[in-house]
């Protein structure tokens, strides 16, 4: 939606979208038509997608995420591209991190998607994430460092490094008392919810814990009797419509190291970062990379897995509010402003 936002004004949409009920789909209804796709991938949904765009002729086509990405995807994905090469549209993919998830083995298949593309947005400036993503995606096991890293060289040429998708600055907020704790969308890290609602007495301050919007009912009706039980102050919201505005006035901000590092990096925040790692056989990397980079960057904490109890996190947190709020100077202005940057380029694009 960021980016659909930063668009010049009057262009026409054609939206496709896979995504759970509580995705906001009334908005994207404001930057276009919107057609929601089957709830799994298929061959035939590639039919009726290319079939959407026959009658639709776009200039360009953006995919999000593959070909870096949503893999699973590539059979429905398949005819669209063709179709929008024959109708002459260019294409392009929006990635939301130099990261992707093909192993060594498949990477010449990567490579063939990407070959198909006009240019490859990643979300990201030049010299901030990818050599911590580098570092990291090692311990999946699934691809050498080395080869990671040759995939990025072999794309040179159609690769844009744009800065990172942020919303437009807000106003300076003035810091309050408590402590928020996040985990994006709610789906992974419940140890990370039941850990803070644990350490809110320990610290001494408010906790306000944002469980999610994928939490199920009965998960965020046990968090609230936690809550209750600890006998701290630990308030545990279901979501917040507005939240980079609630992270600009924590004392210190706990989450997973999702995209709302970014935020928190913006804003100058004191943050603790928990990263979800996955699980075993199924390993995660970006978002400890990231954590690394928030680290490197502005001396966030860190808290893995094996962390996340009462004690550690209060004491992250107590650590986080004695240091003073810090950024490195490797930090530009333009890491911010990627939604802009990329508007620019998909423009361009359609010359």
């Amino acid at each position: 939606m960021r980016l659909l936002a930063a668009q010049p004004r009057g262009g026409r949409n054609l939206i496709f979208l896979r995504a759970p009920s509580s995705y906001p789909h009334k908005l994207f209804e404001n930057h276009g038509e919107v057609r929601q796709l089957p709830a799994a991938p298929s061959a035939a949904s590639g039919r009726a997608l290319a079939a959407a765009l026959r009658r639709f002729r776009p200039e360009l086509l953006v995919t999000e995420f593959f070909p870096f990405g949503r893999r699973e995807c590539r059979p429905e994905l398949a005819p669209a591209l063709a179709e929008a090469r024959r109708l002459g549209a260019k294409i392009a993919a929006s990635v939301p991190m130099p990261y992707f998830s093909a192993p060594e083995k498949e990477l010449p298949e990567l490579l063939a998607d990407c070959a198909l593309y006009d240019r490859l947005l990643v979300h990201s400036p030049a010299g901030g994430d990818l050599p911590c993503m580098a570092a990291a995606v090692a311990l999946e096991r699934r691809v050498s460092r080395a080869a990671f890293l040759s995939v990025f060289g072999a794309l040179r040429r159609k690769l844009v490094f744009t800065g990172w998708l942020l919303p437009p600055a807000a106003r300076a907020a003035k810091k309050e008392k408590f402590i928020l704790v996040t985990r994006g969308g709610g789906s992974t890290s419940d140890r990370l919810v039941e850990a803070a609602i644990g350490a809110a007495p320990l610290v001494g301050r408010p906790f306000l814990i944002v469980a999610g919007t994928s939490t199920p009912p009965a998960k965020l009706a046990r968090f609230r009797r936690l809550a209750a039980a600890c006998g701290g102050d630990a308030a545990v919201l279901f979501g917040y419509t507005d939240l980079p505005a609630l992270m600009a006035k924590a004392a210190a901000c706990v989450s997973t190291a999702g995209g709302s590092v970014y935020e928190l990096l913006a804003q100058r925040s004191k943050m603790v970062l928990a990263p979800y790692c996955g699980a075993r056989g199924r390993e995660h990397a970006d978002q400890l990379a990231r954590a690394w980079l928030a680290r490197d960057l502005a001396g966030a904490g860190l808290l893995l897995p094996a962390d996340l109890t009462p004690g550690k996190v209060a004491a992250a947190v107590r650590r986080a509010l004695a240091r003073p709020a810090w950024r490195s100077a490797r930090v530009k202005p333009a890491w911010f402003c990627g939604a802009a940057r990329s508007a620019r380029e998909l423009e361009a694009l359609c010359r």
